[in-house]
């Protein structure tokens, strides 16, 4: 890989070691040992997303990323930096109306719940019209990330999509404020063609996500 992003013409983003060590056979047994199912046959895609440890908001010190098999069969992962968290801004505002600002609940595979479609009508991306999702509601309007409390399940707008088209923000701010953010528009636009050639494979046009924790725990 070079050091410069191809699109955005600017240096890769320094990449905090730990998930990124991982083998994909490491996050396929932390999948499955949460619950979840990983799938199988050639680019039949498991998305998933690893939430840093650090409650700090508008950091992007989170990874989203894919396995899926080749056409010989054998594992393969793709993982980006990104967030799965809302923005300080976002969480400072509260949302009052439902409760707080929704935080994706971890661990949970969320069977179907995104399609490809438009984020808000502007730009190709991921979008949860196939299933619901749970939530936490983060209602203490600070700068630190609540990842904790009831589960609230619905239709939430959580989606997947990039930050900036042109280049690589240095804070989260309005890009999420719940969605699932790959930081990098080239990183993401490799991410969207890996979910097309899914569904080009024959395996239907919804997508399930998990959000791990990290670090892992370690297996029973």
């Amino acid at each position: 890989m070079t050091d410069i992003c191809p699109t955005c013409k600017q240096a890769w983003p320094r990449i905090p070691p730990g998930p990124l060590g991982l083998s994909p056979e490491d996050v396929a047994s932390e999948i499955k040992r949460v619950g979840g199912r990983v799938f199988t046959g050639p680019f039949n895609v498991t998305l998933f997303g690893i939430r840093n440890d650090d409650t700090q908001s508008d950091m992007w010190d989170d990874w989203v990323g894919a396995l899926y098999e080749d056409d010989e069969g054998t594992l393969q992962m793709d993982i980006y930096p990104a967030t799965t968290d809302p923005g300080t801004v976002w969480l400072e505002r509260g949302n009052a109306s439902r409760g707080g600002t929704a935080v994706m609940c971890e661990h949970i595979q969320f069977k179907g719940c995104w399609e490809l479609g438009m984020h808000r009508g502007s730009y190709p991306a991921l979008v949860q019209r196939g299933g619901k999702v749970a939530v936490y509601r983060d209602d203490n309007q600070d700068d630190q990330v609540d990842a904790e409390g009831d589960q609230n399940w619905g239709y939430y707008g959580i989606n997947c999509h990039r930050g900036s088209a042109h280049r690589l923000v240095s804070r989260v701010g309005l890009y999420s404020a719940g969605c699932q953010v790959i930081r990098d528009p080239a990183h993401f636009a490799s991410y969207l063609d890996l979910c097309r050639k899914s569904v080009e494979s024959g395996y239907g046009e919804k997508f399930s996500y998990i959000l791990l924790k990290w670090p892992f725990e370690a297996g029973e």
